[in-house]
């Protein structure tokens, strides 16, 4: 049976387009709105998640996980974001945590075909990888797209069972022909 993986995205975020938060998300979203990955919810959803549960992970150097809830996706994606400068993140689970300065954001957009936990498993475990996470934060968007991909193969892919249609998908066989 085949499988269809999230999409995947590297992002090199210019310098005005990471300068808080919300201007990050509306870049990213740009992207993922233009393919149909995400619906025109999903910024501000991000926008209030995080503002509830900061995403930040205190680790050296310090990176942040964005995401959403489901409902706001229509394809699952991973988005790693490399910021030309840093961004100030507030800890995951530790409201008395100062702010941690992220030059690497990697977005979950995940649906019901890609779990949000599972998704956040494998990238703690790409991310707490200093050698992996050099080759994201290295050398070309492209090549960092391939290597994020080949490192979630090795880690076993996250995947969605095509015949389990998102639910925020059309089924192509339930639309009228003309």
């Amino acid at each position: 049976m085949a499988v269809t993986r999230p999409r995947l995205y590297v992002l090199d975020v210019p310098k005005g387009e990471g300068t808080s938060f919300a201007s990050l998300t509306r870049f990213v979203a740009s992207h993922l709105e233009a393919d149909g990955c995400v619906t025109s919810s999903w910024v501000g959803a991000v926008l209030a998640r995080e503002q509830l549960y900061p995403t930040g992970l205190p680790l050296e150097p310090p990176v942040a996980i964005p995401h959403a809830d489901t409902t706001h996706t229509l394809k699952d994606a991973l988005v790693v974001a490399r910021l030309a400068e840093p961004l100030a993140f507030g800890a995951m689970g530790d409201s008395d945590a100062g702010a941690l300065q992220v030059r690497l954001a990697v977005f979950i957009v995940a649906g019901n075909g890609m779990a949000q936990v599972e998704a956040l498993e494998r990238l703690l475990s790409i991310l707490g990888d200093g050698a992996r996470r050099e080759r994201l934060e290295a050398g070309s968007a492209e090549n960092a797209r391939r290597s994020f991909e080949a490192m979630l193969e090795q880690l076993g892919a996250l995947t969605t069972a095509p015949d389990t249609p998102h639910p925020r998908t059309p089924d192509p066989s339930s639309q009228s022909q003309p």
